[in-house]
């Protein structure tokens, strides 16, 4: 009987370390992804009203990334759309990053967002407060002073990231 407590205990303070561990993003858990419980807590639970506004960090007359919020965004399945920075980062790009196949969606604790389109993936950097779109191979940013374009596999723009005027 007592080894029965015991054990219990240990499975509970398990689970209460994975359960703290995946909400506050220490890691990722893949299939935690799926389990849904009614907590009030979470990216499904954030208000409307709730909206994070990205200083700039230097004055330019380059475009402006902005933050991206996913919660107000009116997007559905009869009307997909890119909102916010990734609306900027469409205009910017054309067709050459399709158009959205999906609602954007916040994939961390961090706030940052993905987005699936035709030809690629959009997502949003909370930290780094930047916008960036992949085709698998080449990466497109943007950024203050203007669109920039990378081929490794750094998620965010890289020092050497190559400045690019797009038509």
């Amino acid at each position: 009987m007592n080894r029965g407590l015991g054990l219990l205990w240990l499975l509970i303070f398990v689970g209460a370390l994975v359960f703290i561990g995946q909400t506050i993003g220490l890691y990722d858990l893949p299939i935690l992804h799926d389990l849904r419980l009614p907590l009030g807590v979470g990216p499904d639970d954030v208000p409307p009203a709730r909206v994070a506004v990205a200083p700039s960090i230097a004055p330019s007359p380059s475009p402006v990334v902005r933050t991206t919020v996913v919660a107000a965004s009116p997007c559905g399945a009869s009307r997909l759309s890119f909102a916010n920075g990734m609306a900027d980062l469409k205009t910017a790009l054309g067709a050459r990053m399709g158009e959205p196949t999906e609602c954007e969606r916040v994939v961390n604790a961090a706030g940052d967002t993905e987005q699936q389109t035709t030809t690629g993936l959009a997502y949003y950097r909370a930290q780094a407060n930047v916008v960036v779109f992949t085709d698998g191979v080449e990466h497109w940013a943007m950024t203050p002073n203007g669109v920039v374009r990378w081929t490794s596999d750094e998620v965010e723009p890289p020092q050497g990231a190559e400045h690019v005027s797009l038509p």
